[in-house]
C-alpha cells in the first residue's frame, strides 16, 4: 500500500511539473475519463480503488477495471495506434529509443532531471547520471530504470 501511494505521489508531482499536460485521463471500463489537471489535489489507491481528489470532490474508480492512467494535453488528443507508439528499451548504461518524440527523465522524488527531443534509434547513455532509480517518460511509454 505504502509503495503504491508513493507512486500516486510521484504520478501527481510530474503531472504538475509538466503543465503542459492539462488533464489526467483515466480509461476504465472501455471509456476515458479526464480530470483537468489543475484541480487535482491528490491521487491515491485505497481499498481497491484509484482515488482522484480535486477541487470538485473525490473520483472512485475500482482499480479491476482501470486499464490505464495517463497526462495529456487534450482531451481530444489522437492516441498512437500500438504499431506507432515509442519504444524504451534499457541495457547496459543506455537506453534505446524506437520512435520520435521528447523524452523525460525523472529522479525518483519526481524532479526532472533530463528532457531531450529524440529521433528514430536513438541511444540515450545515462552515464553523466548519479547510481539510483529513475522515472523514463517518452509518449505513452514509462519505464522504471535503475542505474
Amino acid at each position: 500500500m505504502k509503495t503504491k501511494n508513493i507512486l500516486a505521489a510521484l504520478l501527481l508531482m510530474i503531472s504538475t511539473s509538466l503543465m503542459a499536460d492539462n488533464y489526467l485521463t483515466i480509461t476504465y471500463s472501455g471509456s476515458d475519463q479526464h480530470i483537468s489537471l489543475p484541480t487535482v489535489k491528490r491521487i491515491s489507491f485505497e481499498d481497491n480503488n484509484v482515488k482522484v481528489t480535486t477541487t470538485d470532490g473525490v473520483h472512485t474508480y475500482p482499480i479491476s477495471v482501470v486499464e490505464k492512467i495517463y497526462f495529456t494535453d487534450s482531451p481530444d488528443a489522437i492516441k498512437a495506434l500500438p504499431e506507432q507508439e515509442e519504444n524504451l528499451t534499457y541495457k547496459n548504461g543506455t537506453l534505446a529509443v524506437k520512435g520520435d518524440g521528447f523524452l523525460r527523465i525523472f529522479s525518483t522524488n519526481g524532479t526532472l532531471v533530463s528532457i531531450a527531443n529524440v529521433k528514430e534509434g536513438a541511444n540515450v547513455s545515462l552515464d553523466n547520471l548519479p547510481s539510483g532509480v529513475y522515472i523514463v517518460s517518452m509518449g505513452g511509454k514509462t519505464i522504471k530504470v535503475r542505474k
